[in-house]
């Protein structure tokens, strides 16, 4: 590499596509001499600290490996008596190999001996307090509620546990630790260390330079680089139930051409054109081509699996966060993007106007190959609860369902697999104009044509039509239900007069950009400009139809009874894809996606003022202002088919409603009506009246996708000092004080199983306005490099023999100390959050346990009631500041407190190096570094416990959860340079 450039803030209308910072990387060319690099850069586990996490576990020091070598060469091109390319023809050669392991320890909960034999008699939280089992087989209609009783001691008779379920057992991990103090006596009971994972890198480039004359050069490029990460999530390090990185691919391959023309001294025509494939492939290799039926799966099931995997079980809260450790993997993933690119480009030097122009083309090509749920079953508490339709702390277990056979949900997806592709055609220009000695002005023009995605044999959606009269209706029992009709399907590209893009095609944006410096007097100099950016966003919308995942009947009186599906799992038959043909019925019970075809690129107003002053000491000072102001975000709605606001009303518990008026069970129009096959709508003869209530009965939930409902503000004070180099010291430091606001244009949760929508309808829109994911007030960098006052021409030692000099004489030292505040906290969705929670001055060092929210937690019951959970008030809390909501409860989002921070970020790097000429021509370079040279450990990227029903809520568990950097690692270095 000869050049390396971040450019952030510009106005320079060359560069689109991007509301950030650009990277402009330059290779070496090579030259009339031989010149190279060879170099080796090591970590060893002797060099490194102990993790905190293995310390609080007592566990030894892991091995931890580190190399990174290559080497470099350029020169002419010397054919023997062939070719001799002095002053015409170079090369450049470089090789980088990369090969590391490092710890990725990790705690899981896992069930015990006894509860695999189904025995929950000790099944107890913090306090102490039993967690009952309820047999689903008692379910009952009690006083208008659902209720089940619980098994005679906690336990399940062993001729109720599922042959099924028996067969997984073997595949389970066993407790090797002990719950730590503060938990559920049952969590957190396996300890995954030290979990090596390994990554290696390989990447090559080569560069071939060609000077045709003296007013015409070209050069070619080819680089080629692959990553393997191999890595273990779950735990399991043999046989088919792994989950991981196992492994993971990334190749890359790039090729560039490039041929520049210098007409004369004030033109200059420059073409280049490159071609870039990506690969991706992600995969679990240990759980591939299985076969499910030695489980005991249906061979007319395992026939009919597009994929021959062990299947992947899910144990999960009732509110679906983990309960237990998972088995198997749910997706198999192989992506491939190649993009062909174009760029001509003209420099032309007029008077006090240095004009600038040209057209930037690409066209991008995209094969996606998604295995989202190759063969996936959940169990949750649900079953096993006393009342079938609320989340209790005290009441079921996920491992007790699975143990019955009792599946809560599960799917298997038929997946196709598109080549999608766009094009991208953006011609600028740019004026950088000295008007006077002291002022510049630089302004630029953009127009950004970014087409729609499109599928190459037109396999996509297009919108929602909600008013045609659906063809199913012909097929409903007009006898039992009179007049009965149903409206609205999904349409698709290039059929009955669709365009062939599932979007608009967005043509308008025009992006201005001006810039200035003006230059007060010889030590002072003012900033600023004004540019617009889209951001020109690549849509890969909805293709129903075309792939089709098939659910698991989990139910088919709406949750009160399981079907228990572990014995014969989608006994409807794995579902096969239509295509188009199916038209307004295409996913008919299932929950269809599709783009909001008025979509438009996001755009970006980017500006800044500053003003920067030459000091004394060769120091100089900038602040300034840098804001931005984001419209059009990009965002999603989940609420398109959710019944009116007034059922609900009557539904909700914290409005007076009764949960009961939504779940009664009423005939179902569509039961075994031809169309609905593979879904509960076909199978259940009753569905219940909230889903018989949606305004598009015929389907489930339903997402409209590509919404520009979003946006975002920026802004930022920012300081800025540099000290060059002078008395052996060069120092830089930075300060950012900033505030990033997101707004995604709604927000409410509603539905019977309180998901995430971003808005209802206009008239019941929410604005949801937090601060944004990344939000970080304050950001402060300081560094400095330091010649260490020894050896030859500094103060000690000037005189110094070879010997001395060898040792001791020109080293220099370099240190860097960052510090980024909390970033804030994502509350949980399943809560209102009634009332302050924040925790003034956090201790953020505490040795056990970081907690930053006031764990005072109430469940609310389908009458309304809010009753304090145990934990809570063990306590100490005499009121809630979250309530756990029931189903049906309708509240503005959760979204991120601005009070409540995840802890911050602080490190401190330093390294040492020394440069000895050993020839003329040949120097070796030798460096120590060490990274976190205090060993401070930090959880900045670490989220608070986030599930309600556990004690932990609200904190990070040290010795559970590791820590977000790296302990103090060591690092030597070599370097040969010719």
């Amino acid at each position: 590499m000869q050049e390396f450039k971040i450019v952030t803030n510009s106005y320079d209308a060359q560069y689109g596509r991007t509301a950030g910072g650009v990277v402009n990387v330059q290779l070496k060319s090579g030259s009339n001499n031989l010149h190279g690099t060879v170099y080796e850069f090591a970590r060893r586990k002797a060099f490194d600290s102990t993790e905190y996490f293995f310390k609080v576990n007592n566990q030894a020091k892991p091995n931890h490996k580190l190399d990174q070598y290559g080497f470099e060469i350029d020169g002419p091109v010397r054919l023997g008596r062939l070719y001799d390319g002095k002053d015409k023809t170079f090369f450049m050669f470089n090789y980088e190999g990369y090969k590391e392991l490092t710890p990725n320890p990790a705690t899981f909960t896992v069930p015990d001996a006894a509860q695999l034999r189904g025995d929950f008699s000790n099944l107890r939280d913090v306090q102490g307090r039993l967690i009952t089992i309820y047999d689903p087989a008692t379910g009952r209609l009690e006083n208008g509620q659902w209720v089940r009783d619980p098994f005679p001691n906690n336990q399940i008779p062993a001729n109720r546990i599922n042959p099924m379920a028996q067969k997984f057992l073997k595949y389970f991990l066993q407790p090797n630790a002990a719950a730590p103090a503060g938990s559920d006596p049952w969590r957190n009971n396996y300890v995954f260390a030290p979990n090596l994972a390994s990554d290696a890198f390989s990447n090559m480039a080569t560069k071939v330079d060609q000077n045709v004359s003296e007013k015409t050069k070209l050069f070619f490029r080819y680089a080629y680089n692959k990553r393997t990460e191999t890595r273990s999530t779950n735990g399991i390090l043999d046989g088919p139930a792994q989950d991981g990185q196992l492994p993971l691919w990334r190749i890359n391959h790039t090729g560039v051409g490039d041929w520049v023309h210098t007409t004369n001294a004030a033109f200059v025509f420059n073409v280049r054109s490159g071609i870039n494939r990506y690969l991706e492939l992600a995969r679990s290799d240990p759980g591939l081509s299985f076969n499910p039926a030695e489980l005991g799966f249906p061979q007319s099931l395992v026939d009919q699996l597009p994929n021959k995997v062990f299947p992947r079980l899910n144990f999960l809260t009732s509110g679906g966060t983990v309960e237990y450790q998972n088995l198997g993997r749910n997706t198999r993933n192989k992506e491939l993007t190649t993009v062909f690119s174009v760029q001509p480009n003209f420099a032309w030097t007029k008077g006090r106007h240095n004009i600038r122009g040209g057209l930037d083309f690409r066209s991008s090509w995209y094969t996606r190959e998604i295995n989202s749920n190759l063969f996936v079953l959940s169990f949750d508490r649900r079953f096993t609860q006393r009342v079938f339709d609320t989340t209790e702390a005290l009441n079921g277990n996920s491992i007790a369902s699975f143990l019955l056979g009792a599946a809560s949900g599960g799917a298997i997806d038929n997946n196709f697999y598109p080549t999608l592709r766009w094009n991208y055609y953006a011609p600028w220009t740019q004026d950088d104009w000295k008007v006077t000695e002291r002022l510049t002005l630089n302004l630029g023009f953009r127009w950004d044509v970014n087409t729609p995605v499109f599928e190459v044999d037109d396999r996509l959606n297009y919108g929602f039509d909600t008013t045609t009269l659906n063809p199913v209706t012909s097929r409903i029992n007009q006898q039992q239900f009179p007049g009965y009709q149903v409206r609205g399907g999904l349409g698709f590209v290039d059929v009955n007069g669709n365009p062939t893009y599932p979007y608009q095609f967005d043509k308008n944006n025009i992006q201005p950009r001006v810039g200035f410096a003006y230059m007060v007097n010889d030590e002072t100099v003012v900033r600023g400009g004004y540019g617009l950016y889209y951001l020109n966003v690549v849509s890969i919308s909805a293709s129903n139809g075309f792939g089709v995942q098939t659910p698991l009947i989990e139910s088919l009186d709406g949750g009160r009874t399981p079907t228990y599906a572990l014995s014969s799992p989608f006994s409807q038959g794995i579902s096969q894809a239509p295509g188009s043909s199916l038209g307004l019925q295409t996913f008919l019970g299932r929950g269809p996606t599709f783009s909001n075809t008025d979509f438009i690129n996001p755009y970006v107003h980017q500006f800044s003022l500053g003003v920067q002053r030459q000091l004394p000491w060769r120091t100089t000072v900038e602040i300034g202002y840098v804001g931005s102001r984001t419209r059009q975000e990009q965002n999603q709605w989940g609420g398109v088919n959710e019944p009116p606001v007034a059922l609900r009303n009557r539904c909700d518990p914290s409005a007076g409603g009764d949960p009961a008026f939504c779940n009664e069970l009423l005939a179902n129009p569509f039961y075994q009506v031809p169309g609905f096959e593979g879904t509960a709508r076909f199978t259940s003869p009753t569905l219940s009246r909230y889903e018989l209530s949606r305004p598009f009965p015929q389907f489930g939930s339903i997402t409209m996708l590509d919404r520009n409902d979003g946006r975002i503000w920026y802004n930022s004070a920012q300081l800025v000092v540099n000290k060059r180099m002078s008395g052996g010291v060069s120092l830089a430091g930075t300060y950012t004080w900033s505030k990033m606001i997101e707004e995604n244009g709604g927000g409410n949760q509603i539905g019977g199983n309180n998901t995430v929508q971003p808005l209802i309808v206009e008239a019941d829109r929410i604005v949801q306005r937090s601060p944004f994911e990344s939000d970080r007030r304050h950001r402060i960098t300081m560094s400095g490099v330091f010649q260490l006052p020894f050896g030859r021409d500094r103060k000690f030692l000037s005189n110094a023999g070879p010997l001395v000099q060898a040792l001791a004489g020109g080293w220099e030292a370099a240190g860097m100390w960052l510090f980024n505040s909390g970033r804030p906290w994502g509350l949980p969705q399943n809560v209102f959050y009634v009332k302050d929670a924040t925790i003034k001055d956090v201790n953020f060092n505490d040795p056990k346990v970081i907690r930053a929210v006031q764990n005072c937690v109430g469940q609310m019951n389908n009458a309304g009631v809010v009753t304090l959970l145990s934990y809570s008030i063990a306590a100490g809390c005499t009121e809630p500041n979250f309530i756990i909501r029931p189903n049906y409860t309708r509240a503005g989002t959760n979204f991120r407190d601005d009070a409540i921070r995840r802890p911050p970020f602080y490190q401190f790097d330093m390294n040492f190096s020394k440069t000895v000429a050993l020839t003329s021509s040949v120097r070796l370079q030798l460096r120590a570094e060490v990274y976190n040279l205090l060993n401070q450990e930090v959880y900045d990227e670490r989220q608070y416990e986030n599930n309600p029903t556990n004690s932990l809520f609200g904190t990070i568990d040290r010795t559970v959860v590791r820590q977000s950097n790296f302990p103090r690692y060591g690092q030597l270095g070599i370097k040969l340079i010719f």
